[in-house]
């Protein structure tokens, strides 16, 4: 189990980019009205969940399987150079994201507050719709 989930995270963090594209195509898709609004929307909140999850996973240090000194340098090469050590109580979180190996924080702060709040978008669009639905067809029952 343990290793699916760590492939999955991988595959997230390296596809993020999909995850908003599949969100847009969504939203556009919701906009001209090809598909039922509601439907249509509540996917493009998890897309926008997967999406940036998987940006701030990539800006962290998680899955550099090489030496301690490199991790940094391989996820900011901007910032640290090879061969920079992080400090000794710097760790790394899954949830909420977060990565401080390298001293200061990777993720970005708009990250954890945006997955959250698309989760959040997401269940309860999808809650308003099967509220929707089932109260339509009570009422297409009803009339018939």
């Amino acid at each position: 189990m343990n290793f699916v989930l760590l492939v999955v995270l991988l595959l997230l963090m390296l596809a993020w980019p999909v995850s908003a594209v599949a969100g847009l195509v969504l939203v556009v898709l919701a906009l001209r009205g090809r598909w039922r609004v509601g439907w249509s929307l509540s996917g493009a909140a998890l897309c926008a969940a997967f999406a940036a999850y998987g940006y701030g996973l990539k800006s962290t240090t998680f899955g550099a399987w090489t030496d301690p000194d490199d991790r940094c340098g391989l996820a900011r090469p901007d910032l640290y150079a090879y061969g920079h050590r992080g400090p000794e109580g710097g760790s790394l979180s899954l949830w909420p994201l977060h990565d401080t190996t390298c001293g200061p924080e990777l993720v970005p702060g708009f990250v954890n507050p945006l997955v959250a709040g698309s989760v959040a978008l997401f269940v309860a669009s999808v809650l308003v719709m099967v509220v929707l639905t089932i109260r339509a067809r009570r009422r297409s029952g009803a009339i018939s």
